[in-house]
């Protein structure tokens, strides 16, 4: 059994520049030496798989920012196919993941994501901090902290019937855990993400989405630091995970009309 993770004030803010765009953190000098080879594996997952129309590779998160920590960060990949949406295989993503996170243990998990390249230029939020890793870097626009960089918040009912949908397919102890982990980011970025207007920040790291939100939020304050506490000592307990969901999930989904309407701002 792991030993249980204290919660640390760990993590950053993305720096912002003199007209308030988001300076992209990553790059490629900055992914640290023994997260190399999880990244060159997963590039070759996805060369191996589409060949030819493959063009891009990114990472982005704490390996693309030389922050990443052993046995908390994962490794989150998404990748641009020169095929059309409904053409793009997938199916072969959980085993290449699987074999991934057996050969780097240290790692809290892979993700892969196919997207198709005629879209590249829709998605500026992730573009915008990411680090491509092979073929070529993609151009696109700066963003500024605010409505067009809400992901999470739009999503939020959709990623509760996924949630009911992960817990179906589980089918041992390890993957509700999995779970959990999923569903505890998932709320953390939520939480910030009603914040990112009137602060004028930008993060993906799970200390600094609690600390701005709790800043904001201080009577739920100790909700997100039990949501915090999950991501990082993820239980097997599908009540208690179902418990937050209906409890804060339910609350973020009546507090969000209260301050602005949002948009989906990656399609």
């Amino acid at each position: 059994m792991k030993n249980k993770i204290e919660i640390e004030p760990k993590g950053s803010y993305f720096q912002i520049d003199e007209n308030g765009f988001l300076i992209n953190p990553t790059s490629l000098e900055k992914i640290q030496e023994e997260w190399k080879p999880v990244v060159d594996d997963i590039v070759e997952a996805y060369k191996s798989h589409f060949g030819e129309k493959l063009k891009n590779v990114y990472i982005r998160g704490s390996v693309a920012k030389g922050e990443a920590i052993k046995n908390i960060s994962d490794v989150d990949s998404f990748s641009y196919i020169d095929l059309p949406r409904d053409s793009i295989d997938t199916e072969w993503k959980e085993e290449a993941r699987s074999k991934i996170e057996k050969k780097y243990p240290f790692i809290e998990g892979a993700e892969l994501m196919c997207r198709p390249f005629a879209i590249a230029h829709m998605n500026i939020v992730f573009l915008n901090q990411s680090v491509c890793v092979y073929g070529e870097s993609i151009a696109v626009p700066k963003v500024k902290p605010g409505k067009d960089m809400m992901f999470h918040i739009p999503n939020l009912e959709s990623r509760a019937v996924l949630l009911e949908e992960k817990f179906q397919k589980a089918d041992s102890e390890e993957s509700i855990k999995s779970a959990c982990v999923w569903f505890a980011k998932d709320m953390l970025r939520t939480g910030f993400e009603l914040t990112m207007e009137r602060s004028q920040k930008y993060t993906r790291d799970l200390y600094r989405c609690y600390e701005t939100f709790a800043e904001y939020y201080p009577e739920k304050e100790p909700e997100m630091r039990e949501v915090l506490d999950l991501a990082l000592n993820p239980t097997a307990d599908k009540k208690k995970i179902k418990e937050i969901m209906d409890n804060l999930g339910a609350w973020l989904l009546v507090e969000m009309p209260n301050h602005f309407e949002v948009k989906n701002a990656e399609n």
